[in-house]
């Protein structure tokens, strides 16, 4: 991919990941072209590269735009999520290094003192969502696999915009969030790989948002009391 091609595949990814552009907005080759200071080529190529990404969508009526993400989708890569970085950590307590174990523990440093921080709401979130993805890229380049990094990658791709909108109304519980992450450091200082990929599965799976849970269990209330109206 030439130079231009990925300054705008970066440009319009950013814009798409900070909520600057909102899901539904469209991407017109031309306007977004002026914007970069590119030509239109280098923009649909960038726009073809974030279309395998799931980013965006295009139809022939509504030509392209940023992709609508609903519960299920996120619902998916939390599960997704679970099992694979389960697997990451579990591979990474053999392979990671003292460095690598030092960022972790710098990065909780960090997103622990964010729970006594002044900022507001909304910057928090902000703050947090990046740490917190630091982390696990971290815990998963551990692993030394680059397929891992291949599968996780497109997970770690979920919007701001939306962990806000899920998020906004019940601020994650940083502390204990936090004693999740030490626990997943120890596991990878141990050495120890069952101890590791448990942690970081049970990390993910406890970390979910609280409406996401509350939606599934409305929607399995929802399945049994229709399968109990069918019953003979």
């Amino acid at each position: 991919m030439s130079n231009a091609a990925e300054r705008a595949y970066q440009s319009i990814r950013q814009r798409i990941m900070d909520g600057s552009f909102a899901p539904g907005t469209p991407l017109r080759e031309e306007m977004l072209a002026g914007e970069i200071g590119v030509s239109r080529t280098p923009v649909r190529d960038a726009l073809r590269r974030l279309l395998a990404d799931g980013l965006v969508e295009s139809t022939r009526n509504r030509g392209t735009f940023v992709a609508e993400i609903t519960s299920d989708d996120l619902h998916e890569v939390y599960h997704l999520r679970a099992t694979l970085e389960g697997f990451a950590a579990s591979r990474a307590a053999t392979r990671i290094t003292a460095e690598e174990i030092a960022a972790l523990e710098r990065l909780a440093d960090e997103m622990e003192a964010l729970d006594s921080s002044g900022t507001d709401l909304e910057a928090r979130t902000v703050r947090f969502h990046a740490l917190n993805t630091e982390f696990h890229t971290v815990v998963v380049r551990a692993a030394r696999s680059r397929r891992l990094e291949g599968m996780l990658g497109w997970a770690f791709q979920v919007p701001l915009v939306l962990l806000k909108q899920y998020r906004m109304q019940e601020w994650v519980n940083i502390a204990r969030s936090n004693r999740q992450h030490r626990d997943i450091i120890e596991a990878l200082a141990a050495r120890n790989p069952e101890w590791a990929g448990l942690m970081m599965g049970a990390h993910l799976n406890a970390t979910r948002p609280a409406s996401l849970m509350a939606e599934m269990e409305r929607k399995m209330a929802a399945f049994v009391h229709n399968e109990g109206q069918a019953s003979p």
